[in-house]
């Protein structure tokens, strides 16, 4: 008789049991069927994207005896480790800790334990602290290394927290003793107030109107946001991606297609946009020169090279005398002096069945960082600067049990200078809500094609309610599952639309 034949283990058939166990809101089944193909393939593009994602939505499943693969994951030169550098850190603080009374013989154990656990150095040196608690005990091992002059006796922390502090742009607080302290402790500097390329062209006065003015020295100062390099999936093609929300529409779509990054900021966007469509062309325009210059950088790092950056005004893209396939617009609109408008100027760029990627501020998330803002009120009224910046997050800080400063302090925008100032003393900002995506679709002339759920399990839980809108495409439902689902939405819609066609 034969032997009885194993089975095969393929990693593409445990990526989609691991999304099938997501949808069913079982993120650590999912997380250890995705951690197995890993382990049979660890160099799979779409296993890496898959615990990528799970880990940044569900970082609190994390398990000690994944540490040694986590931090393989961390370090990938092809995965974003901003996004899954909260489960690296409540991982370390479950093992790590300082109580207030600690005395300076603890302080310095304490530091000699990170210094010789792999996984918090790297955590310092590739992303931003994301987690308030651990930089809260990392702040107080910086101060002591920097008071206690001991920081020569420690080279692999006080290296550690140099890149740190060059990551998130010199954002964590300090006092006076240490500003005094750092002048005699040269060799400290950088681990307080890195240097931060600017650009040479700040001049803003040819913007065309106060608020475009002020948005652009803002970023001009503030370069946002903050990013070293991108999650690096599956190569695709523009008209695949569209074929499973409307086959019509991806029917007019070309491979080669000509996409525009409308407001690139730093760039993050438009990188992802030209490695996930690599036989497109994409164009990436901003007002700020130093986020343009920061774009530049950060793609010729990555071997990034079919993106053209151009300093333009959203409004002055004709002048480009190009059309455009697909445009796609993060987090710009609602920080124009007329979104709607912007909005139709980027329509009218597209041919029919041209489509649109759009990310906006939620109005009603927006209600809880404007809440926050009474936290800071005071500092509201002062003019902005870095150390302004830092007296922001440092009120937030000391508040951990209030549950505004809480929330705040959860936002991938709070590690940073940059993402603090665009977070909470944004010049100008005009959030929308669903209804006013809708009457701002129908005025540029454009139509829903699917919006952005956050998860499978918030997928499924939409689609149990609206069983006929497989397509996510129904704006009447969203605006219903919204109402009803507040707490699992994210801070932002984003959603793809197409233009109309003229029958």
């Amino acid at each position: 008789m034969d032997p009885p034949s194993k089975v095969v283990l393929q990693p593409d058939k445990l990526r989609q049991q691991a999304l099938d166990c997501w949808r069913q809101d079982r993120p650590q089944a999912a997380l250890d069927v995705a951690w197995t193909a890993f382990d049979l393939a660890p160099c799979a593009c779409a296993t890496k994207v898959l615990l990528a994602n799970l880990l940044r939505h569900h970082p609190l499943e994390l398990r000690t005896g994944r540490r040694a693969d986590y931090l393989k994951l961390l370090t990938d030169r092809e995965v974003e480790p901003d996004l899954i550098s909260r489960a690296g850190w409540l991982l370390v603080l479950r093992h790590h800790e300082l109580a207030k009374s600690a005395t300076d013989a603890a302080v310095e154990a304490l530091i000699v334990d990170l210094e010789f656990d792999e996984l918090p150095i790297a955590l310092l040196r590739e992303s931003k602290v994301c987690l308030a608690a651990a930089e809260r005990l990392l702040n107080r091992l910086r101060r002591w290394l920097l008071l206690s002059g001991r920081w020569r006796h420690h080279p692999k922390m006080t290296s550690a927290l140099k890149v740190q502090a060059s990551l998130n742009g010199g954002a964590w607080p300090f006092d006076e003793f240490e500003r005094a302290q750092l002048f005699e402790s040269e060799g400290m500097i950088e681990a307080y107030l890195p240097d931060r390329p600017r650009s040479g062209n700040v001049n803003v006065a040819g913007a065309a109107d106060p608020v475009t003015r002020s948005v652009t020295a803002q970023y001009e100062a503030w370069p946002y946001p903050s990013w070293t390099r991108i999650t690096v999936g599956e190569k695709t093609r523009l008209p695949d991606v569209i074929r499973v929300m409307d086959p019509e529409v991806a029917k007019a779509l070309p491979v080669e297609a000509n996409i525009l990054i409308a407001g690139c900021g730093t760039g993050r966007q438009a990188a992802y946009a030209a490695s996930q469509y690599p036989d497109a062309t994409v164009t990436a325009i901003d007002v700020s020169e130093a986020s343009l210059d920061y774009a530049r950088r950060r793609c010729a790092i990555l071997g990034i090279t079919n993106v053209h950056f151009v300093k333009l005004d959203l409004h002055d893209v004709a002048t480009l005398d190009q059309r455009f396939h697909a445009v796609f617009c993060g987090g710009v609109l609602h920080h124009l002096p007329d979104p709607e408008h912007g909005l139709k100027v980027l329509a009218d760029l597209l041919p029919p069945d041209g489509i649109m990627h759009i990310m906006v501020y939620s109005r009603v998330q927006r209600l809880k960082v404007n809440g926050a803002r009474a936290l800071i009120g005071d500092l509201m009224q002062e003019p902005i600067s870095d150390d302004l910046l830092r007296q922001v997050r440092q009120r937030f800080l000391q508040q951990p049990e209030h549950p505004l400063a809480a929330y705040v302090m959860t936002s991938g925008d709070f590690p940073t200078l940059a993402g603090t100032h665009d977070l909470l003393l944004n010049v100008h900002e005009d959030a929308f809500d669903i209804a006013r995506i809708e009457r701002a679709l129908a005025q540029a002339g454009m139509r829903m094609l699917s919006f952005h759920l956050p998860s499978p399990a918030v997928a499924a839980r939409y689609e149990a309610m609206f069983p006929n809108d497989p397509k996510h495409n129904d704006i009447k439902s969203w605006a219903s599952f919204e109402m009803r689902n507040l707490s699992a939405l994210a801070h932002n819609y984003e959603f793809w639309c197409c233009k109309r066609q003229i029958r």
